[in-house]
């Protein structure tokens, strides 16, 4: 008879082990009594077939037998489900060339349920089992570890936490498989001290499907009855990812916080000066005889205008208030995010293209909130073409449609998976590694669905992506307000300006000068409160700087004025480089007059002149 089929058909099953720990031979009753076939463990190693046997008494056996050559027999719970609740005797001897030979045999059946051993059988049985469900139920991720790493069982939370289908699939590899290679060496370090005392530290966890996690472990030997044994460890996890994207968003806010009251203490030091350029160069392109004198203070205006802008926009971004919802031009929001995102263009070696009708209804919602929409459309387009490494263009398109604005963005990077594509809307979902936070399309999803809109992100052909949102407009397209130029006053006024500045209060004067309006000036609340007294005078409109010295504010004035009852307080128009400060803010509100944010031009300066004439 064929050794093979003598072996088959024995009752007995038989195990070889090669001196490398390697399973050359696995019998049919070996596979029938373990309960696991012969082609899923020749050819493996002991130690990755059985991860669990490593740590415990079993590797000991093993180990005592393989050195000394000394018989040694142990008993093991089956894992064949004709077996279930059964154990079975292994002897381990050493055989030609340093094999291990292992002879399986089912025990069950010698032992009598009311004998003290099957008493012993059936309790051990059910403890483990406890301890089973016990370790299943944690609501962490909980592994049991070798001394080097090695998974001997995973619970369902740590099966998810590495990206497994099955825990199974885990056993007898190494978790390290799953860090950084920057944190391995720490991770070894503290594998070993947990010998000794309890391991608490930060892990970084690579999971394919999850990407990064990070966590905090702690790393336990749970083997502290048997020192002569070989130690298990325990490795609990909390997944902390969120916890530390919150904190660093908090740090964030607190830093944006710190830049908001930094933009409004130099916006007003800032503005006043691009106030007096502008107004001096407007002037004098208006004035301009010669055609290449009016083209240089032309862009001398121009760039002053823009860097206003530029300030205003940051103001927008660091102020908090709550939302409104009025008619809002998309044109000059596009305008204000691509003048604020002009050096990152540059870098990333992005052309902007941006189409939109002249005659295209105002948007209905929230300025700062369609800003933001808007410059998370703008920074993920750049940081796409920028991620190819090759120049680009971004596309920017408004139309309207059936009551609505369609707003695309497109981009000509490299696209999105299909499965990127699916979860771009996931808080915390990013495709940029470290430099994301994931937040930026769900709070642009967020924004939009508050104003009553929709957005969605797909694939463009031909490479690339594209972001569209489609916004409530407004019922009938105004026309759009003049962006150069000014028409003359109609009729002549008498105007107070009242500022502590003397370049912007020459400069304003100019410029209602040029309109045809009589001026007056002063630059502190003595000589305002002395010039309204007397009797003589009759002002149409009083142009009032918000902050004039360190003792008085503009607001000093206007209650004034209100105090004397006379209704000269309906002619006040604010100006201001400067409207984030709460203080400030609420006051312009409480008041209910008209503001002139620095710097303007003519045409608004004319506009507010004969609105608050009557």
């Amino acid at each position: 008879m064929e050794a093979r089929m003598l072996l088959d058909n024995l009752d007995v099953g038989v195990v070889a082990i090669a001196p490398a720990w390697t399973i050359v031979e696995w019998s049919a009753p070996a596979a029938r009594i373990a309960g696991i076939p012969a082609d899923q463990v020749l050819g493996k190693g002991f130690w990755v077939a059985f991860p669990t046997a490593k740590g415990t008494h079993v590797e000991q056996i093993l180990q005592d037998v393989m050195f000394d050559g000394r018989p040694r027999a142990y008993l093991t719970p089956s894992r064949a489900l004709e077996f279930k609740g059964k154990v079975f005797e292994t002897h381990v001897t050493r055989g030609p060339r340093n094999h291990l030979f292992l002879a399986l045999r089912e025990m069950r059946a010698e032992l009598s349920p009311e004998s003290q051993a099957g008493h012993i059988l059936t309790a051990f049985e059910h403890e483990r089992r406890f301890y089973r469900q016990l370790f299943d139920a944690l609501p962490t991720p909980a592994l049991v570890l070798s001394l080097d790493g090695q998974i001997l069982e995973a619970n369902p939370q740590a099966t998810e936490l590495l990206g497994a289908a099955q825990s199974d699939t885990l056993r007898g590899r190494q978790l390290v498989d799953w860090t950084p290679a920057a944190e391995r060496s720490a991770f070894a370090t503290a594998l070993r001290e947990a010998m000794r005392q309890r391991q608490r530290m930060r892990l970084t966890i690579e999971s394919a499907s999850e990407g990064p996690r990070e966590v905090e472990a702690v790393i336990e030997n749970v083997d502290l009855t048997d020192p002569k044994g070989i130690p298990r460890l325990l490795f609990l996890a909390v997944d902390v990812s969120r916890e530390v994207l919150l904190q660093r968003k908090l740090v964030q806010a607190d830093r944006l916080s710190q830049l908001g009251a930094l933009v409004s203490g130099v916006a007003h030091e800032l503005n006043n000066p691009l106030a007096a350029i502008a107004a001096f160069a407007e002037l004098l392109t208006v004035d301009a005889k010669d055609s290449h004198l009016r083209e240089s203070t032309d862009i001398i205006h121009a760039e002053a205008m823009r860097a206003g802008r530029v300030v205003q926009t940051l103001l927008d971004f660091a102020r908090q208030r709550p939302r409104v919802h009025e008619p809002v031009d998309l044109q000059d929001i596009v305008e204000r995010v691509l003048a604020l995102q002009r050096s990152a263009l540059k870098r990333a070696r992005v052309k902007t293209v941006v189409t939109m009708p002249d005659d295209l209804p105002a948007v209905i919602g929230d300025p700062q909130e369609l800003q933001q929409i808007v410059l998370n459309a703008v920074v993920n387009g750049i940081d796409a073409i920028e991620a190819g490494g090759r120049p680009g263009s971004i596309t920017i398109e408004a139309r309207r449609t059936d009551g609505h604005i369609s707003f695309t963005v497109d981009d000509t990077g490299p696209g999105l998976s299909p499965e990127a594509l699916e979860r771009v809307f996931e808080p915390f979902f990013t495709t940029k590694g470290d430099r994301g936070t994931g937040l930026g399309l769900t709070i642009s999803l967020g924004l939009v669905k508050a104003l009553g809109g929709r957005l969605w992100l797909q694939n463009v052909e031909g490479g690339g992506a594209r972001l569209t949102a489609e916004l409530p407009a407004e019922a009938v397209a105004r026309e759009r307000e003049p962006r150069s130029g000014f028409q003359p006053a109609g009729r002549r006024l008498s105007v107070l300006i009242v500022d502590d500045e003397a370049s912007v209060r020459r400069g304003m004067t100019l410029m209602a000068e040029r309109l045809g309006h009589e001026v007056r000036t002063v630059s502190d609340l003595k000589s305002a409160l002395a010039s309204l007294r007397d009797p003589g005078s009759r002002y149409d409109a009083l142009l009032v700087d918000v902050h004039l010295d360190e003792a008085h504010t503009g607001f000093d004035l206007f209650e004034e004025l209100l105090q004397e009852g006379r209704g000269r307080e309906r002619h006040v128009v604010f100006t201001t480089g400067d409207s984030v400060s709460v203080t400030t803010r609420d006051r312009l509100q409480r008041s209910e007059r008209p503001v002139l944010k620095k710097p303007f031009n003519l045409e608004e300066l004319r506009e507010m002149l004969e609105r608050v004439a009557g």
